[in-house]
This record gives C-alpha cells, sequence and structure tokens, in this order.
C-alpha cells in the first residue's frame, strides 16, 4: 500500500502532443497490456495526425501509461487505445488517466464512452471505471459458393464513387444508433482501404452500401448499411449477394462478418446466406458520463 501511495505521488497526467510519439510508440510496443479498438485507422498514422483525445501517464519523466478515445460522434465515443506498462501501478495508472480524461470528454458534451474488448486484460480494470457489460459482438462466417435468388424487384447496384460517401455517412448514421455510427472521415478511409464498396439505388437514390476488405483468402463484409424507411426490402441481401458474386468471380469463397447479439435483422439475413457464428466473440461495454 505504501509503494502505491508513493507512486501515485511521482504520477503526473498530460495530455498528447506529438512530440510524445516515439514514447507512445515505445510503449506500445514493450507494453502486453495494450487494447487498440477495430477501425479503419492504422494507430501510427491516427498518432501523427494531431487529432487525438488522449491523457499520458508519466512516472519519474517515464511514459507508464496512455489512455486515448475516438472522436466524438453524437456525444459518443470510443475507448481507441490504451497501454500500461508491465512493471507499473497498472490500477493506479489506468483510474488516474481515466479521470483526467473524462474531464474533457465532459467539455465536449460526450455522454457516452463504449469500449470493445479485444483483449481480456482491460476488462479486469473497467467495471470500477462506470463500464457495464451490453452484449457480444460475434462473429459470422460462411464459405461456399451458393447464394439465395435476387428478388425481382431488386435495387441497382454499382460501384462506390467519391461523390457518394457523404449520402453513404448519412444512411449509416440513420441506420445505426450511436456509438456504432460511422463518420463521414471514417467512410471516407474505409473506402480509400476496401476491396469492395457498392451503393443500392432505389429511384437514383442511395439507400445502402457495403465496405468489404480482403484477409489472406477470405473477405470480410466490414459494414452493410440500408436507410430505415427501405429495410425489410431486400435491399441489404442485394447489397450481400452481390459482393459474394464479386469475390466468387476472384475465386474467394469464404467471408466473414461481425454483428451485435441484438441485431435479430441482420443475424436473420446473414443465417440465410449460411453465415454461421464461429466463436470469436467479443464483449461491448459504455460508461455514462
Amino acid at each position: 500500500m505504501k509503494e502505491s501511495l508513493t507512486f501515485l505521488t511521482t504520477l503526473t497526467i498530460t495530455p498528447y502532443q506529438r512530440r510524445h510519439l516515439q514514447s507512445v510508440r515505445d510503449l506500445l510496443f514493450h507494453s502486453t497490456l495494450v487494447h487498440t479498438h477495430l477501425d479503419w485507422y492504422e494507430t501510427d498514422a491516427w498518432l501523427d495526425s494531431g487529432d487525438v483525445c488522449m491523457r499520458l501517464g508519466w512516472n519519474r519523466g517515464h511514459l507508464v501509461g496512455l489512455l486515448a478515445t475516438s472522436r466524438p460522434l453524437n456525444n459518443t465515443c470510443w475507448v481507441r487505445l490504451a497501454a500500461i506498462h508491465d512493471y507499473a501501478d497498472q490500477r493506479a495508472v489506468l483510474y488516474a488517466l481515466w479521470r483526467d480524461l473524462t474531464a474533457e470528454l465532459r467539455t465536449l458534451n460526450v455522454h457516452t464512452v463504449a469500449l470493445l474488448a479485444v483483449r481480456d486484460w482491460i476488462t479486469g480494470y473497467i467495471p470500477a471505471m462506470g463500464f457495464v457489460y451490453g452484449e457480444d459482438v460475434i462473429t459470422l462466417a460462411r464459405f461456399g459458393h451458393d447464394v439465395p435468388p435476387p428478388l425481382a424487384d431488386r435495387p441497382t447496384i454499382r460501384v462506390a464513387e467519391l461523390r457518394d460517401l457523404e449520402r453513404m455517412a448519412d444512411v449509416d448514421q440513420a441506420a445505426f444508433p450511436p456509438p456504432w455510427q460511422l463518420s463521414l472521415d471514417e467512410i471516407r478511409q474505409a473506402h480509400r482501404i476496401s476491396s469492395s464498396c457498392t451503393v443500392a439505388l432505389k429511384d437514383e437514390k442511395i439507400v445502402g452500401y457495403q465496405l468489404s476488405t480482403l484477409y489472406f483468402d477470405g473477405a470480410h463484409l466490414a459494414r452493410l448499411a440500408v436507410a430505415p424507411d427501405v429495410q425489410g426490402m431486400g435491399v441489404g441481401g442485394a447489397l450481400l449477394g452481390d459482393v459474394l458474386g464479386r469475390f466468387f468471380r476472384r475465386g474467394i469463397y469464404t467471408m466473414t462478418l461481425n454483428t451485435q447479439t441484438s441485431n435479430m435483422r441482420s443475424r436473420r439475413l446473414y443465417s440465410r446466406f449460411g453465415f454461421q457464428p464461429n466463436g470469436y466473440d467479443l464483449p461491448f461495454w459504455s460508461a455514462q458520463l
């Protein structure tokens, strides 16, 4: 206890600045206690952008911890990056970082902070920080080239263009509640690195889109969004069937995707296309500020 109190008196919390980049890289490289949110940005490029809401914990001039969130969207953000030095007082460092960071988040009018527990270590600390378990994000997979026949009144599907991105962001934010929405910048980045990005049109208006990536010898459906007023009308199925066909023509017959346990509409669609749980589930937590 005495050692812990001594540590706290020498712990200093500061905001992140670009001049700290190498110290952050070193901590991320050497520590085993690292949490990185699953998104479209490479950590190093994101750090170098300068658009970072992050706190650093220093002990006698040595970086012993960091905690960062994504840019807020609709009063919500994600814990994007966390790392604690293996030999630091991990609980003390993480809680001090959290207290300091949430003070700034409140000034930004953030109401909810979300966390997807990719690594187990962090779940031992976050309940005391106010995080509450919500549900699992499950992974589904399929193999093969059989798909349900398309509907007669299916929408037009075409490759997405740069001019479509703003409308895609509108569809995304209408289709999903926070914190599951993507910002325009995130969709722009996702479009840039995707292997397949298509949009669905009805009456020449974009009503849905999908983004997919490639990994090894398979594909991953990273995003499928349909405008609320046409959900249940075959738009999602048309997008899914089309992108599977595009990958089939490239000799790719395996696809994975993620969805929330509670998203029953999506799960029914994916089940109809032969997707089955593969056991790679991630717990979702959130904290109210």
